[in-house]
């Protein structure tokens, strides 16, 4: 009896063993399964993010855009700019840091008085394959600086002469206007980067296609398709990009997307809302009669910059004081916000005038007009009549000094994230004097380019209203894009899925 307990004992202990046994194996396999799932999950993923080359990009753009020359004026330059440098490329460029850095050059150096700067190039091609010498890019200089003096010593050396000091040269060469376009004789420009012209339409496409042989390595896109005059009103009721990689939205659309999971990038407020007064103080034969100062002063007085900045931009924009914004500069605080109604209507009745100031404005810019309203509402409580009025030429010098308005109400980009290049390309934008531009050219200080501005607005021709974030909507399909501080791009490795 002893023996048979002991036997069913020991075949019961057997019997446990072998189940813990196989209970044992079988949580091992089950997680050995487990891992080889995970680990699948995850290459798989990974390959699925990894940057890879192919596709074509499509992007869209809401202004129409005539002209690629980065040397030929035309409206909406902050958007030609954007798409004009994948193919045009200037000798430095200014990184998102705000350090200039060399670009189509592998250096520079400079006499100690600041006047000649002698520039080493590097080693590249067009993309008609011809290489890049100093004969071609003084050639292109020349067209934006006739005033420079250019010295050719080697295929790859040449020096640039100008008549005052400039200290900041290699910033002021990053600026788009400076971008090297070889010109053949059958009118086609010719760059030097990643992207190639297949297919251009004036205001309507334009396809890019990849170059294979750019200097600094092919682009990871097959190539970049823009569609410009976009309507975006699909998109915005569907809350999605659908096929489209990016999208330049205005101000007055990002609030549409705000409570969606769409992917919408906000660059610091950098792009200056201005009005700009279009008569000299000394009327010119035939030519309209100027604003009196004390007006010009008068409507400055009356403008609510934080009701504009918070109320109607909802806080996507800052009041503006001086043309650069204060994160750039570190000194816009020092031009004081001088809100003062009952001025503005001291001033009105020393100017002995009642006559209404005609304030013209991008008619297809709802923002634009906006603004512009407020504008006169806000002169109307000091007495002033401010009367807004679309107009379709105003973004381009020709086009104002066509115009037969008082005063005009411009959007002018931030060329760079360089203080002294900002404010030449701003200078430039208002068609300054070309006294004041070389007095900004010759700032080699922060104090120095302090007062240069100053002196630009102590007159009240030039009023800054706000500086205006801009607005990118990125589909989630889209990778490494990188949107700058004043609103620009870097697409040096973007890419994106899909065809």
């Amino acid at each position: 009896m002893a023996e048979r307990e002991r036997y069913h004992l020991e075949m019961n202990r057997r019997r446990r063993t072998g189940y813990r046994v196989k209970c044992s194996f079988s949580k091992y396999f089950a997680r050995l399964v487990a891992a080889f799932i995970t680990l699948f999950i995850v290459l798989t993923a990974s390959a699925s993010t990894r940057p890879h080359y192919g596709s074509t990009a499509h992007i869209l753009i809401q202004h129409r855009i005539n002209s690629l020359d980065p040397q030929v004026e035309t409206e909406y330059q902050g958007d030609r700019d954007k798409i004009s440098r994948l193919v045009f490329e200037t000798l430095t460029q200014i990184d998102a840091q705000g350090r200039v850095q060399p670009h189509l050059i592998n250096s520079w150096q400079s006499e100690a008085a600041l006047r000649v700067w002698q520039f080493q190039l590097r080693l590249a091609n067009f993309q008609d394959g011809t290489a890049v010498t100093s004969t071609v890019v003084v050639a292109s200089l020349k067209t934006m600086s006739p005033e420079w003096k250019f010295t050719i010593y080697s295929r790859q050396t040449f020096t640039i002469e100008t008549p005052t000091p400039s200290p900041h040269l290699p910033e002021l060469l990053s600026l788009p206007k400076f971008a090297i376009v070889k010109r053949l004789s059958d009118t086609t420009l010719v760059g030097t980067g990643p992207y190639k012209v297949s297919q251009w339409q004036p205001g309507e496409h334009a396809l890019f296609t990849a170059n294979d042989d750019y200097w600094g390595g092919r682009p990871y896109p097959d190539a970049i398709e823009v569609q410009m005059d976009a309507s975006l009103r699909e998109h915005l009721l569907e809350r999605n990009l659908g096929h489209d990689h990016a999208a330049l939205l205005g101000l007055d659309q990002v609030r549409a997307l705000e409570q969606t999971s769409q992917n919408v990038i906000l660059s610091r407020p950098a792009e200056l809302l201005v009005v700009l007064f279009l008569q000299p103080d000394q009327a010119t034969r035939g030519g309209k009669k100027p604003i009196d100062p004390r007006m010009r002063e008068a409507i400055a007085d009356t403008i609510n910059r934080p009701a504009i900045s918070n109320v109607l931009f909802q806080k996507r924009a800052a009041s503006a004081t001086a043309l650069l914004p204060q994160w750039l500069t570190g000194y816009e605080f020092m031009f004081p916000d001088k809100l003062d109604p009952e001025q503005a209507h001291k001033l009105r009745n020393q100017a002995g005038t009642l006559a209404p100031v005609s304030l013209a404005y991008d008619f297809s810019d709802p923002v634009s007009k906006m603004v512009a309203e407020r504008i006169a509402v806000d002169a109307h409580e000091a007495g002033i009549t401010v009367q807004p009025v679309g107009d379709a030429h105003i973004n381009t010098k020709s086009g104002r000094k066509a115009s037969t308005a008082d005063a005009v109400l411009l959007r002018l980009p931030l060329k760079a994230l360089d203080v002294s290049a900002a404010l030449a390309g701003m200078a430039d934008d208002l068609d300054l004097s070309p006294e004041t531009l070389a007095t900004m050219v010759s700032a080699g200080r922060p104090d120095e380019l302090f007062a240069a501005e100053r002196k630009v607005l102590e007159d009240f021709r030039v009023i800054p209203v706000a500086h205006l974030s801009q607005a990118l909507w990125l589909n989630n399909t889209t990778h490494n894009w990188q949107q700058l501080a004043n609103g620009g791009w870097n697409l040096d490795q973007m890419w994106v899925e899909g065809r």
